[in-house]
């Protein structure tokens, strides 16, 4: 019996079904694996279990198990290629990639205003309690990510780097771009509606209401990267080239202290600062002009 591509001509409700199921066994892959090496850990020491390298173990772990291998079942269920289904092609014109990575940075003030925008909306007071609980996840959220990324030892960052960077960015956007994004075109047949519905559900996916916003914004970039270059590739770059500048921030108390790495703006220089996005933003879309006219060579 052929299993490759069995599903190829499944409409886009079937396959969405079936990315779920994939989803949810991942996500169960995940937690056996996970109870497993906590159980291997502790009997080899109690320390490890509640140190750094733990917490990149389990992350990354997840990352594979919950997204990369659901993209790549897909990919093999409903393609007789694989390749082209997650968009696996080389990007050709090699001025698409400092292109892409001055795009991240000159889009980086923009979503720092963004964020703190979202940071500030509050729910109804009847919804106070939720509200309450959702700004405790954040927190919770925020202190495993300083616990992770704040030291400067080389090993350590590069660790980080591979982790919270490079595989994560590789994972969420095989599962987002190549697969999910792919399947909802079945759905629609105008790119700007599909794009931002994938990204509405990338944020989503994170249970980070108060980062909601400009993630949302990014999924979106990401998607427009892989619908001008149709190649995974550049918004997995792109991807990465935004979680690195996070974890070299994080990982530096100096870089820390500068604000407009880190977003946190005081209330005193909010105008100029976003003067400067104002500027930095119409870059921003000068450079993806130009990205655009190149790949379309």
């Amino acid at each position: 019996m052929r299993i490759k591509g069995i599903f190829e001509t499944y409409s886009g409700g079937k396959q969405l079904w079936l990315l779920l199921c994939f989803l949810l066994g991942g996500t169960l892959l995940a937690e056996f694996c996970t109870t497993g090496i906590h159980w291997i850990g502790g009997c080899i020491s109690n320390e490890w279990t509640t140190g750094t390298g733990y917490l990149r173990t389990i992350q990354g772990l997840s990352a594979l198990c919950t997204f990369l291998l659901p993209a790549i079942a897909m990919g093999y269920c409903c393609s007789p290629n694989l390749t082209d289904y997650l968009s696996l092609r080389r990007v050709n014109n090699p001025l698409a990639w400092p292109l892409t990575a001055a795009g991240m940075v000159l889009l980086a003030p923009l979503i720092n205003l963004l964020s703190l925008w979202n940071q500030s909306l509050h729910l109804p007071a009847a919804l106070a309690p939720v509200e309450q609980t959702m700004r405790q996840w954040e927190e919770l959220a925020e202190q495993l990510t300083q616990t992770l990324l704040s030291s400067d030892r080389i090993d350590i960052l590069l660790a980080n780097l591979f982790v919270v960077a490079i595989l994560a960015a590789l994972t969420e956007e095989c599962f987002f771009r190549g697969t999910l994004q792919r399947i909802l075109s079945r759905f629609h047949a105008k790119p700007h509606v599909v794009i931002w519905t994938a990204a509405i559900l990338f944020s989503a996916f994170h249970l980070q209401f108060y980062g909601f916003f400009p993630r949302m914004l990014l999924g979106a970039y990401f998607g427009y990267l892989l619908l001008w270059s149709h190649s995974i590739w550049l918004p997995i770059f792109a991807h990465f080239i935004n979680n690195a500048i996070a974890v070299i921030t994080l990982s530096n108390d100096a870089l820390q202290e500068n604000y407009y790495l880190t977003g946190e703006i005081p209330a005193n220089e909010l105008l100029p600062y976003s003067l400067f996005a104002l500027l930095s933003t119409g870059l921003f879309i000068g450079i993806n002009h130009l990205l655009r006219r190149q790949l379309s060579q």
